[in-house]
């Protein structure tokens, strides 16, 4: 386990293949708890009851949800890659699905630990032509977490998949109930797919604890506020906001009732030897610094 620790923050950054060894999540940089101040924490598991659920945990991300690098390209038998994972097996020939515990063969990730950071290197390749490298980058500067990407297509074929962090949050383990809000400045329009949520201008609200999941997928307008998201909630008078520094391409809204989990999505379009940086930006705060 990596500790990042300054006067504010403490994260918890898992050593990759330790705490999670599934197919879907990013081994690289799997933030398993983050602490402000020393009394405040973020991070909860996706389900806590055992055996359900894919694995993920805190502040994890997933490259590809609905796009592997070169699975429709393969056959059954034959290896796809997985961003920050490794190489996994296609078993048939169906739609890739997120869910399934693919076979995987994990890359190799080189680590490299400095005071406030841990930089991640993955580089891995198929034999049907698909490559990258990617630089990964987990650092703490007073309040914030900074998550910081570049991903280079070191392959024969362009790379066309996506990219985003699933947040999964809990305040002080706080379940999801009215004192829980999630504030999305440049909201246009929500669609709840599951379950219930409240809706006054960019504000979301639960008045009802929820029994099960909810989903919303979300309109965006780019350019309001100051951040993207912020959940807050009003017993531990604390919160996150979320100012990443790219276009987001889609914006997902998940949740159950120990969780809830805004997703905000980086496109990823590389042609052969093209690279592409983002960052994913958190801020951390007690009410007093709201």
């Amino acid at each position: 386990m990596y500790c990042l620790e300054n006067d504010r923050l403490k994260v918890e950054v898992a050593e990759p293949g330790t705490v999670y060894k599934g197919a879907r999540f990013d081994w690289t940089g799997f933030i398993s708890q983050i602490t402000l101040d020393g009394e405040v924490t973020y991070c909860v598991p996706e389900q806590l009851e055992e055996g359900k659920g894919t694995g993920g945990l805190g502040f994890c991300n997933e490259f590809g949800i609905d796009r592997p690098v070169g699975y429709e390209k393969i056959e059954p038998g034959d290896f796809f890659l997985k961003i920050g994972v490794g190489q996994l097996r296609k078993e048939q020939e169906a739609d890739y699905d997120f869910f399934k515990d693919y076979e995987v063969i994990p890359a190799e990730v080189k680590t490299e630990e400095a005071a406030n950071s841990v930089e991640f290197e993955i580089t891995d390749a198929t034999p049907s032509g698909y490559g990258y490298h990617l630089l990964k980058e987990v650092a703490i500067f007073d309040n914030r977490l900074i998550i910081s990407y570049k991903l280079t297509n070191t392959g024969d074929h362009p790379i066309h998949t996506n990219e985003y962090s699933h947040n999964f949050i809990g305040i002080n383990d706080r379940f999801i109930d009215a004192a829980y809000r999630l504030t999305m400045p440049q909201m246009k329009t929500i669609d709840v797919a599951v379950g219930s949520i409240d809706r006054n201008e960019d504000r979301l609200t639960w008045p009802v604890s929820p029994e099960a999941d909810f989903y919303a997928s979300i309109d965006w307008e780019p350019g309001n506020g100051a951040y993207n998201w912020e959940v807050f909630n009003d017993n531990a008078q604390a919160g996150v906001r979320e100012l990443s520094e790219f276009q987001p391409s889609k914006i997902a809204l998940w949740g159950h009732r120990h969780v809830v989990c805004p997703e905000v999505f980086a496109d990823i379009s590389l042609d052969v030897d093209e690279s592409l940086s983002w960052k994913r930006v958190y801020e951390f705060y007690k009410n007093a610094e709201n």
